[in-house]
């Protein structure tokens, strides 16, 4: 059962109002980082708040299982923070687990490569504050406790990956990511809205960054919706988790 410790300061504002209620009966998509985890200058130092896991064992129980994880993280990470093996687009969508457990990867191609590895931990050592994430196909700078490095950043993986139409820069919250063109979130959630138990219900996505604009409107292609935290909440972690445990708990207007 959830926590209800979970956000207990938080006060439910005017704009409740205006959000769908979250229904037994809808597919729900979930990034994390941004969304359900407050940003933190590495993602090993993120801190899953209290009660977060058994409210999505709650959220997932409450829909038989349709319920997904869309997240650029690992599958590894991702169970970490959730604390159970639930539905999940791993690396933006390169690795998918559906509800049976099984792992689909979509994509092969691969932008974690010797050279471009070797390229960003060097450049790491250059410039103090930026860390280096190395995922199954892709590569991901950070620079949040180094945003003068950015710029630097970005023209060095331009450099790198020039003549290579098959890979892409993916703008995240203070970081770059190298990857395969082709996968990402809204991908992901149409491949989910395939399989069972997600097949025929209404799809709703929430997400706060670049990287989720795709799934956010594949949500509202398959007539569900897709929610940014920034636009539709007030752009805190707190007030989605509010949002989900108050659908678990039966508010509903």
């Amino acid at each position: 059962m959830i926590d209800v410790s979970l956000d207990r300061a938080f006060v439910l504002p005017i704009y409740y109002d205006m959000l769908p209620d979250l229904a037994p009966d809808h597919a729900l998509f979930l990034d994390m980082d941004g969304t359900l985890l407050d940003f933190a200058p590495t993602p090993a130092e993120v801190i899953v708040p209290p009660g977060l896991p058994a409210l999505l064992a709650d959220l997932a129980a409450q829909r038989e299982g349709a319920m997904a994880i869309l997240s650029g993280r690992t599958m590894a990470d991702i169970d970490g923070v959730t604390g159970t093996i639930l539905p999940a687009g791993a690396e933006h969508g390169f690795l998918c687990r559906d509800a049976a457990g099984v792992i689909h990867r979509p994509i092969t191609i691969s932008a974690n490569r010797p050279e471009w590895r070797a390229a960003l931990h060097d450049a790491a050592v250059r410039m103090p504050g930026v860390a280096i994430e190395e995922k199954t196909y892709t590569l991901v700078a950070h620079f949040r406790r180094a945003p003068e490095q950015g710029p630097a950043l970005r023209m060095l993986i331009e450099h790198f990956i020039e003549g290579e139409p098959d890979i892409e820069i993916l703008p995240a919250n203070m970081a770059w990511e190298i990857r395969p063109v082709g996968a990402g979130k809204g991908r992901a959630l149409d491949w989910f809205m395939q399989q069972a138990p997600f097949r025929g219900r209404v799809p709703v996505f929430v997400g706060d960054d670049t990287t989720d604009e795709a799934a956010i409107d594949a949500a509202n292609a398959r007539g569900g919706f897709g929610l940014h935290v920034h636009r539709d909440f007030d752009g805190t972690t707190a007030s989605v988790r509010a949002w989900l445990a108050r659908a678990v708990k039966g508010v509903l207007r």
